[in-house]
């Protein structure tokens, strides 16, 4: 007797195969007996199968963007893998909170590769957004074929149902096309779109090298208030003070800077080494962030050796004294020899008078050239102008209407006119009043439109007063900036007595000179030689440079002032709004026909 054959379930296929996706009791969930037969529901099973998560969400938020970045870009490939046209709601919730997580490390550090992921990351969830919204016009435009008559309109509506299948079937494609490309686009950045401004850390950790080089050696700062003064008013003990402050502020200075270098390179060593650690093994991003973490490194050991001694030179910095007290005095004075104001200093002991006049002076042309000029006209006048200008306007108003005293007398004169000629029946009479009196209006508009318009020409209008305000207030102005102007160029200012002082004593000084050198060298010489041209020198050099200076001033502001004066004047020149409307009305009056009307 032969063995009896195994029985075979014929949907075993199907159970391993949905096993396989990840559903579990497959076999007594979605195998249902149907008469005699055991059916597989493959529609609820792969229904189940499309439910099943396929992105997995982290149970704490990334500490930092390339952790953000790295959780997206998974989400992503996922998606990649199933297509974008099959992601279920939770999937589209992990996602767009996964992309939420990513935006929440923009900011204006971010370099651009940095900034331009989180951007593709928006189009990735704006792209299944129209797939998913096109999904839903499409199963729209599907129910409503079955409800469409039959014949020419059921087969229209599978026309409209077919339009918006293939737009669906482009947005698909489109962005399984694009996905690869946004999860490349994640590998492209890199340490210094993260962590920036590595190379200006480096320059401020060098500038404490750099200022640290000047206080050892023998350079003396100067930066308080003697700078700019006489000899004769600074002390040796306010020089040596004023040294020492500056040396004590500027190593104070170093300190900080170096303390906020080592700050932030602490900050950028911590971003870095967890820059590299979140990057996968082999990944070939980590070999230059690993020469930036020794780079870092080596700048934080230098920095922080920098900014201890900065600190120790600020904390217990000693006075300079002895040798280097007598050569930084020395530099000091040397600094303060300024000859102009030792010339200004002689000017005022050969004569205090002169000094304070010109000071005087001075105030006088200061105050006439920032002084605003008043107003040049009168209040009586421009109310009177506003006046006849608003009366003016108040009767271009008025337009064709006419008073009620005037308006009686036309009609009493037509009346009566009517009335000897017999005309009093019917509806002759009060058409042709009316038609008289309408012709009155026009009339008395026109002789309005003709007195405004009079009154734009006659050049009283508030429009061309304060243009002739402006022309002279101008030209007040511009000749009381040339009279300044011209002090300042060649009046007797302190700067022209200080530089013709100096030219005086150097005069003197060549002679000495010259008397000085032996005969055969010869000495400075007033005027150039072609034979010994580097014995010339031109005393009145710095007074000729101010010349030259103040006259291209002087051309200049003549040129402005010419050019503002002609703006002004065919700005003047133009027609007002108003004359153009009072010669556009003057043109219309005279296409208004005139009408008589008579027995």
């Amino acid at each position: 007797m032969a063995a009896k054959k195994p029985v075979v379930d014929p949907n075993q296929a199907l159970i391993e195969k949905y096993t396989a996706a990840g559903l579990s009791d497959v076999k007594n969930t979605y195998v249902k007996k149907v008469g005699s037969k055991q059916v597989f529901d493959t529609a609820a099973a792969d229904k189940a199968v499309f439910e099943i998560p396929k992105i997995q969400v982290p149970k704490s938020d990334p500490s930092n963007f390339s952790q953000a970045v790295s959780n997206y870009s998974n989400a992503l490939s996922s998606i990649q893998n199933i297509g974008a046209d099959k992601i279920n709601q939770k999937d589209y919730s992990s996602l767009g909170q996964l992309a939420k997580t990513l935006r929440n490390f923009d900011s204006k550090d971010l370099g651009e590769n940095a900034k331009q992921i989180i951007a593709n990351s928006t189009k990735a969830i704006d792209a299944i957004d129209e797939i998913r919204n096109q999904k839903d016009l499409v199963a729209k435009e599907e129910s409503r074929i079955m409800k469409a008559p039959g014949g020419p309109q059921r087969q229209s509506q599978r026309e409209k149902s077919n339009i918006e299948q293939n737009k669906l079937d482009r947005l698909i494609a489109s962005a399984n096309q694009n996905t690869p490309k946004y999860v490349e686009s994640f590998s492209r950045f890199g340490l210094s779109d993260l962590v920036s401004g590595i190379p200006a850390t480096a320059a401020s950790a060098k500038s404490v090298s750099t200022g640290l080089e000047a206080l050892r050696g023998d350079n003396m700062f100067q930066t308080g208030g003697l700078a700019g003064r006489l000899n004769v008013q600074v002390t040796d003990d306010q020089i040596l003070n004023d040294i020492n402050t500056a040396r004590k502020a500027q190593a104070k200075g170093l300190y900080d800077i170096g303390t906020a270098a080592v700050t932030d390179l602490q900050s950028q060593l911590t971003q870095a080494n967890q820059f590299l650690a979140d990057l996968p093994a082999g990944d070939k991003r980590r070999v230059d962030t690993q020469k930036t973490v020794e780079s870092i490194s080596s700048q934080l050991a230098t920095a922080q050796k920098d900014t201890l001694e900065a600190q120790k030179l600020y904390e217990g910095g000693q006075p300079i004294s002895g040798t280097q007290a007598t050569d930084a005095i020395s530099k000091f004075r040397e600094s303060l020899k300024l000859p102009e104001e030792r010339t200004l200093a002689q000017i005022e002991s050969i004569d205090p008078t002169i000094g304070a006049t010109v000071r005087g002076l001075s105030k006088q042309y200061q105050a006439m050239a920032e002084t605003p000029l008043g107003a040049t006209t009168t209040a009586q006048t421009e109310d009177l102008r506003n006046t006849i200008e608003q009366e003016a306007i108040n009767q271009l108003r008025l337009g064709s209407t006419i008073g009620a005293e005037e308006r009686r007398g036309y009609e009493q004169s037509i009346r009566g006119a009517q009335t000897a000629r017999g005309n009093i029946f019917g509806l002759g009479p009060a058409v042709q009043e009316a038609a008289n009196i309408g012709a009155a209006g026009e009339a008395r508009k026109m002789a309005r439109y003709g007195a405004a318009t009079a009154f734009l020409g006659s050049g009283e209008t508030t429009g061309a007063a304060m243009a002739r305000d402006l022309g002279l207030r101008n030209a007040l102005e511009q000749s009381r900036l040339g009279a300044a102007q011209g002090f300042v160029a060649g009046g007797p200012t302190m700067y022209n007595l200080a530089s013709q002082r100096l030219g005086t004593q150097q005069g003197l000084l060549n002679n000495y000179l010259a008397a000085s050198q032996p005969q055969q060298t010869g000495g400075f010489q007033a005027t150039p030689s072609a034979a010994n041209p580097y014995a010339y020198v031109n005393p009145n050099a710095g007074f000729m440079g101010a010349q030259n200076a103040a006259s291209i001033y002087n051309t200049l502001a003549d040129l402005q002032a010419s050019q503002y004066g002609a703006y002004t004047s065919a700005v003047a020149s133009q027609p007002s709004g108003a004359q153009q409307f009072g010669a556009i009305a003057s043109g219309i009056g005279s296409l208004v026909p005139s009408f008589a009307f008579g027995a």
